[in-house]
């Protein structure tokens, strides 16, 4: 009995073999297959089908998803993804890629669910944290964004942009360390530094300042100075939050509105109602005019500003420009001659100046030539250069 089991036994196992062993072949084929492959979509159906019959390699689907990523196909990718969690073999860096192949496939909820699940898991990709960083800065919540930047920081304390990133999320809630954040960014890499120096010089500004809403204006308005209008409208609106009768935080709001594609107008309005003596809100509202091409309004509010205002050069090159915009050359001209008068040691002003005279082409000789030169004499770097040489074109000062 035992000698006819054991035949039996024998015979079952040979069958089995026989059946199995080519399938096993077949998926160590394919293995091979799948790293000789040249195009993306191969490799992903290579290591699938390795997958499929190399039972015990359940981390061929997580390979098959990120060859799926690459190919594009990110409805494939997600669904090998989705096996790999399920058998319990998908790595730090899959529960990452799984979340970007949804995201890209414009599924950003489920993109944040997996990352969020990630975070649960016994070991965690330095990238995930970065990755819902910019998810949560993406739909204007700066807390949580910081939150995980500040962790995904603590790895890379090496990553300028990083750091840079990190104090500008800072600037709205902890703006000490945020200027912490921006001095390691300069440090690590100089092109951080004008940016970095531009905002610590708005945060120490309104670190002086009592009023809530008066510092979060001239932190805004430091964020808008480096084109991050996103933050400078969120710290807008805590401006107008904390104190609604602060006109010039409504009329900040209004700018910072045109720079994210909002109208601005109601905003403007309002500022306009709440302090009409305001030479920050007549001026904001002569640049929406002026965007929107009604040049007269632009040109009544910049006069107000000027008026308002009458020892501040910017306020005489807007209103230059206003005139320009409706045809007054002359008086365009004595605009800009008076904001120089006004500021002589500046070679902003004498190359505004110069601009305008290039721009119209009129005044070429008289004005714009000395001023161009006057502006390199002040600052003799690449900006003034240029103007000075495209004046002296004008000019026929071809040598």
């Amino acid at each position: 009995m035992k000698a006819n089991a054991l035949r039996v036994v024998s015979v079952i196992l040979i069958l089995l073999a026989a059946i199995v062993a080519p399938v096993i072949l077949s998926g160590y084929s394919e293995l091979r297959k799948a790293t000789t492959a040249s195009a993306y979509i191969e490799v992903a159906e290579h290591y699938k089908a390795a997958a499929q019959r190399l039972v015990w390699r359940n981390d061929l689907y997580e390979l098959a998803g990120h060859a799926y990523y690459h190919a594009k196909e990110y409805g494939s990718a997600d669904a090998m993804y989705q096996i790999a969690n399920d058998k319990n073999a998908l790595s730090a860096k899959g529960w990452v890629a799984w979340g970007d192949v949804n995201y890209l496939n414009n599924d950003e909820v489920r993109a944040i669910e997996i990352w969020e699940q990630a975070l649960e898991q016994k070991t965690i990709s330095d990238d995930l944290y970065s990755r819902l960083a910019q998810i949560y800065q993406g739909r204007s919540d700066y807390t949580k964004a910081a939150e995980y930047l500040q962790k995904y920081v603590a790895s890379h304390s090496d990553d300028a942009a990083t750091h840079y990133r990190l104090g500008l999320l800072l600037t709205l809630s902890d703006p000490s360390t945020a200027s912490t954040e921006l001095i390691t960014a300069s440090q690590l890499d100089p092109q951080f530094d004008p940016a970095a120096q531009t905002l610590r010089a708005a945060l120490n500004v309104a670190s002086l300042n009592d009023s809530p809403s008066e510092r979060l204006v001239i932190i805004g308005r430091g964020l808008g100075l480096v084109n991050e209008w996103d933050l400078a409208r969120a710290a807008f609106e805590s401006a107008v939050d904390a104190d609604e009768k602060n006109a010039e935080a409504w009329a900040w709001l209004g700018e910072a509105n045109q720079h994210t594609g909002r109208e601005g107008s109601d905003e403007l309005n309002r500022a306009l109602d709440l302090n009409p003596n305001s030479s920050t809100v007549r001026g904001l509202r002569g640049l929406y005019f002026q965007r929107v091409s009604n040049h007269r309004a632009a040109l009544t509010e910049f006069q107000a500003a000027a008026s308002l205002e009458p020892e501040n050069p910017a306020r005489f090159v807007s209103l230059g420009d206003a005139y320009a915009f409706t045809g007054d050359l002359i008086l365009a001209l004595e605009s800009f001659q008076y904001a120089v008068t006004l500021a002589p040691n500046d070679s902003t002003y004498w190359r505004a100046l110069a601009v305008f005279c290039a721009r119209n082409n009129v005044y070429v000789k008289e004005a714009g030539v000395p001023a161009a030169q006057q502006a390199v004499v002040l600052a003799d770097d690449s900006e003034n250069l240029d103007v000075l040489g495209w004046l002296l074109l004008l000019d026929g000062r071809y040598i």
